[in-house]
């Protein structure tokens, strides 16, 4: 079975080109315009924090990336796929889920299945891949995040912080060269906060291209290397971790930091 190495290192082969590209992207639910003008490029290996006030369309940015969201204007390049506005089909959908991995903010594991089938069930019935080879990769990425023991459980017998492991892992087996993060930590209670973030963590330490959208600055300080601030369905700043942090050049991201940062 490839390493972990090897699947970023194949993430990469395309050069230079980045992993993501996102042109004049814009979104509207019925009259509210939820998406205005996005441009964001990330690179292969990068790890991009997104971060604003409620509303401001973080959730709606990373959802339009693997066209769970369709948007109205503008294209996104994404894993070597280009797909423009009036042209999401359900082959360009299927076509970047096979690319591009997805956790939420809640876990969304089947209750019935035991942690091992809810790793096995997608590649084996969605991608063809033979059991014996789905089980190797399940058990693979659940000693990834630390939950080897646990494969035979049910999502119900786990706690919080460790069934968004499991989801996280589930989302590992589909080898993404991009993960997106939305929220995963909103749900937990505080005390399951850290396995989590320890767990993408180290996931960053090897590389893995992550958009990640957290109220955890913590994790943004130390994980990032480039921090996105929306408001209002913009991208009003992006930079890199000291200077969003230390020197933000808009009011508005300043006056976000000032009332987060103090809590």
């Amino acid at each position: 079975m490839p390493t972990d190495a090897a699947a970023i290192a194949s993430a990469r082969a395309s050069g230079d080109a980045p992993i993501l590209r996102m042109q004049a992207i814009n979104k509207w639910y019925g009259d509210y315009h939820a998406l205005r003008d996005i441009d964001l490029v990330v690179d292969a290996g990068e790890r991009i924090v997104v971060c604003g006030p409620s509303g401001s369309g973080k959730s709606t940015l990373v959802r339009t990336v693997n066209l769970l969201e369709p948007f109205e204007q503008g294209r996104v390049q994404v894993c070597g796929i280009d797909v423009a506005a009036d042209a999401i089909t359900r082959a360009a959908r299927l076509a970047v889920n096979r690319r591009v991995g997805m956790v939420f903010q809640q876990f969304n594991l089947f209750p019935h299945m035991s942690v091992l089938a809810n790793l096995t069930v997608g590649p084996v019935f969605g991608r063809g891949v033979r059991r014996a080879e789905a089980h190797e990769l399940a058990m693979h990425y659940l000693a990834r995040v630390g939950l080897t023991d646990h494969a035979q459980k049910r999502p119900a017998e786990l706690s919080g912080g460790q069934q968004q492991r499991v989801a996280i892992a589930r989302a590992l087996c589909t080898r993404p060269q991009l993960v997106l993060f939305d929220e995963p930590t909103a749900a937990l209670d505080p005390e399951m906060v850290n396995e989590v973030l320890q767990t993408m963590e180290s996931l960053a330490a090897d590389g893995m291209t992550m958009i990640v959208v957290t109220h955890e600055m913590g994790f943004a300080r130390r994980v990032a290397d480039r921090v996105v601030f929306m408001d209002q369905g913009q991208i009003i700043e992006i930079a890199k971790p000291d200077d969003f942090f230390e020197r933000p050049q808009s009011r508005r991201l300043a006056s976000f930091l000032s009332r987060i940062l103090t809590h």
